[in-house]
């Protein structure tokens, strides 16, 4: 029985091999997409899922009672390790670090690298496999490193670097600290322990005995929010008790200011990387899966348009089947073989497709997507289940249709009306453009918006800044004066403008605060806001608009502030400079007013932000060079001949500002390139499927345009008559999708404190542009018939 079913179906495919050739079409490019995302979903998912215990794994963020008093991805120091000693029946293990940045050497080698300054917990709370050394002792020494197998390469060129030394710059004054290797850690899978706000941490040192800082190991401190905090808790222990837990070691060894302003915030580490960022992954995989989902319905409902437009050529067929015994199930089982037959010769094509593409979409989504001869068992599941589904979906109306046929209507070759038809083909169509629309529009109203943050005016210039990582990190005076002679000399390059020593940068809120009390409102009422060290030429490089003062002065340490935190004050730009502004440490003097600018992403309004000078706090990360080239790879080679000059043991590490801006918004802009493929994969179905039920109908209608042709009408007037008929399904589809588009358009610009206001022009360009392609589609294709010599249709016929 099968190998009838086998051959009757083949059969079909070769005589109609347009529409086979559609349908496979149409299925293999739904396959290849929803596999794309289907690998991307299961990837970003199994961040933290190879944890050890990672349903009792713990992230300690902070909660501050004034939301700019602290950040909440760093907590108090010894939250975790306190509830460890103090509370052993809450907590199994605790693991803590303190990210930082610096140069680490071999021999001649020096490479900036991220560091994990760490508690020695970190092999066994979490069971990352090692490559190299003891599994129960990774960390022999206060003195050993353990670094990733990427890193040993990198370093050493080869993966086996037990006993090998490396070193590491500090911030203290002629501190370079010296390790030795003792574990090469297997890389480890995406997870939240190891990254930190996209940050990879590849080496690993022991905070107890560590340097780096002149005022000794900060993991000891009850008082500084400065480390990135992990438990493990005990079977059952809920996440209230270690909460209650830890706020109460807060007010039993913290200064009073301390326990009073910072709670603990327990999450769970398992889902932490789909929620983290105000969920913004667990949206995108939303987004995605929804695009995926619409273009399987497209490809499923072209499917069902095609094979009801061709089932009349089948209705004998069915009929005799029915005469010779046949039951309604066997009719069935035929109509679905079919359609899983097709799926499956799809799903093939898709595999060679979806190969071709994952460099494409790792790059797109920055995700890693399996290639297909490393897919396991959740990933052939996932494709085993989706050819099954989209199979016994398109194939499922068809059967039950053709198969309830009645029999005399069969043998005659007519399908009941009531069951399908023109109305059902039609209802299709619309909901096909309708879901073209809608992606479109929505496409169209972010490439707007992601136009709009890139060229909105911030407030600074970042075009030809080139920021380079400020090494060495000597936080003192004299390492102060040291950059800022590397400053100078670079300043000599004719093509440099300008140069500012600072901290920070414009592309997210500073990490430091103070505390400002406003003019005549006492201490009951204060002013928290961001501060950042810079010195007096960041305005300049930056291109800031100065409206009062002068931008820092090392000598009279005084602050500069932007309007809006002028105006928090109560102050006007024009009484400000010269005011003095009480602090919990004492009265600062205001320098001078800067413009509003945004110093973070568009996602959030402009807040107040001061700046002080960096002898004064004196702690730099980067130096901005201000650029002024047409050959900017020459420049580039002069600057790192003058750096390498001045710092011979550090290494040119650097970006462009413009760069650092654009991966503030890496989101929309994967969000954005999606959208337009999904738009471009959504009008090829729908133009395909068009192309479907066009050439069916122009078969079915050759003896009545014959007619038409030998009554007078010309080519014009029949090619109209087919026009017209889609013209209204389109504008049906446009009143349907046009105020959906809007509110997803809404959805999804409403993350934004500062975006573009929807109007008519996107909607109206859509509408023209489906509608061009649509009716380009059907002139070419009716053309060949509308001047086709009717004697020859009506002696076929």
């Amino acid at each position: 029985m099968l190998r009838n079913y086998l051959i009757i179906a083949f059969r079909h495919f070769t005589k109609h091999k347009l529409f086979s050739a559609i349908n496979i079409l149409c299925l293999s490019i739904g396959i290849t997409f929803s596999l794309i995302i289907g690998m991307y979903v299961l990837d970003q998912k199994s961040v933290n899922s190879e944890l050890r215990h990672a349903d009792r794994q713990y992230y300690i963020k902070s909660t501050w009672k004034t939301k700019d008093l602290g950040s909440e991805i760093v907590s108090i120091s010894m939250w975790a390790k306190g509830l460890k000693e103090e509370y052993p029946d809450l907590v199994a293990n605790y693991y803590r670090y303190d990210p930082i940045t610096n140069v680490v050497s071999y021999g001649d080698k020096h490479f900036k690298e991220d560091i994990a300054i760490c508690d020695t917990t970190l092999i066994s709370m979490y069971g990352f496999p090692l490559l190299y050394g003891d599994k129960g002792h990774a960390f022999i020494s206060n003195n050993s490193a353990v670094i990733t197998a990427t890193f040993a390469r990198k370093l050493y060129g080869t993966t086996n670097a037990i006993g090998k030394p490396l070193s590491i710059q500090t911030t203290v004054a002629g501190i370079t600290q010296e390790y030795t290797v003792s574990a090469v850690l297997k890389d480890p899978p995406g997870n939240s322990v190891t990254t930190l706000n996209n940050d990879s941490y590849n080496l690993f040192v022991p905070t107890t005995g560590n340097k780096y800082y002149s005022g000794g190991d900060p993991s000891l401190s009850w008082n500084n929010a400065d480390m990135v905090s992990y438990v493990e808790l005990k079977p059952g222990v809920t996440v209230q008790a270690v909460n209650d837990a830890i706020n109460r070691l807060s007010k039993k060894y913290s200064a009073d200011f301390v326990w009073k302003n910072i709670w603990a915030n327990t999450v769970p580490v398992k889902d932490y990387h789909l929620k983290n960022n105000n969920g913004a992954v667990n949206k995108m995989i939303m987004i995605l899966s929804t695009i995926a989902l619409f273009i399987l319905l497209m490809v499923i409902i072209n499917y069902v348009n095609i094979n009801i437009g061709t089932s009349t050529y089948r209705l004998k067929e069915i009929g005799l089947r029915k005469t010779f015994g046949s039951v309604k199930k066997q009719v069935i089982v035929q109509f679905l073989l079919e359609a899983l037959i097709l799926t499956c010769i799809a799903a093939i094509f898709s595999l060679f497709f979806y190969q071709l593409l994952i460099p494409v979409f790792s790059k797109m989504l920055n995700a890693t997507l399996k290639p297909v001869w490393q897919f396991r068992v959740p990933e052939i599941i996932q494709l085993t289940g989706l050819v099954l589904l989209i199979g016994l979906l398109a194939g499922t109306y068809p059967a039950f249709v053709l198969s309830s046929t009645n029999l005399i209507q069969a043998v005659k070759g007519k399908i009941d009306t009531a069951k399908g038809g023109l109305g059902l083909k039609r209802a299709l169509l619309v909901v096909q453009f309708s879901l073209a629309v809608l992606v479109f529009i929505c496409a169209l109203n972010l490439s707007k918006q992601v136009s709009y943050i890139f060229n909105k005016d911030l407030g600074y210039n970042k075009e030809q800044v080139l920021v380079i990582t400020a090494f060495p990190k000597q936080w003192d005076t004299a390492g102060v004066l040291k950059m800022e002679a590397i400053k100078e000399n670079l300043l000599q390059i004719p093509q440099v403008k300008s140069a500012s020593l600072t901290f920070e940068l414009p592309d997210r809120k500073p990490f430091g605060q103070i505390i400002l009390y406003p003019p005549g409102a006492g201490k009951e009422k204060q002013l928290v806001l961001p501060i950042f060290p810079t010195d007096e030429d960041y305005a300049t490089t930056f291109g800031l608009h100065m409206k009062a003062g002068t931008f820092l002065s090392p000598a009279n340490g005084s602050l500069v502030l932007n309007e809006t935190t002028i105006k928090q004050l109560g102050l006007t730009t024009e009484n400000a400079v010269g005011q003095q502004i009480q602090t919990p440490v004492g009265p600062v003097t205001i320098g001078g007013v800067v413009g509003d600018y945004n110093f973070s992403s568009l996602q959030d309004k402009i807040g107040p932000v001061a700046f002080a000078h960096v002898k004064l706090a004196k702690v730099y990360r980067f130096l901005a060079v201000k650029l002024n080239t047409t050959d900017l790879s020459k420049t580039l080679d002069d600057i790192k001949k003058h750096w390498h000059a001045m710092t011979p043991n550090a290494p040119f590490d650097y970006t462009f500002m413009d760069e650092k801006f654009a991966t503030i918004y890496r989101s929309e802009l994967q969000l954005k390139t999606a959208a337009d493929v999904a738009t471009v994969l959504n009008l090829i179905i729908v133009l395909l499927g068009i192309l479907g039920v066009v050439a069916f109908t122009l078969n079915k209608r050759m003896k009545e345009i014959a007619v038409r042709k030998v009554l007078g009408a010309n080519a014009g007037s029949i090619i109209m008559m087919f026009l017209k008929e889609y013209a209204w399904l389109l504008i049906i589809a446009n009143v349907i999708a046009w105020p959906l588009a809007y509110m997803a358009t809404e959805h999804i610009l409403q993350n934004f404190a500062y975006r573009i206001q929807q109007n008519i022009v996107p909607y109206l360009m859509v509408l023209g542009a489906v509608a061009a392609l649509a009716f380009g589609l059907i002139s070419a294709h009716c053309a060949k018939t509308a001047v086709a010599n009717p004697i020859k249709s009506l002696r076929t016929e």
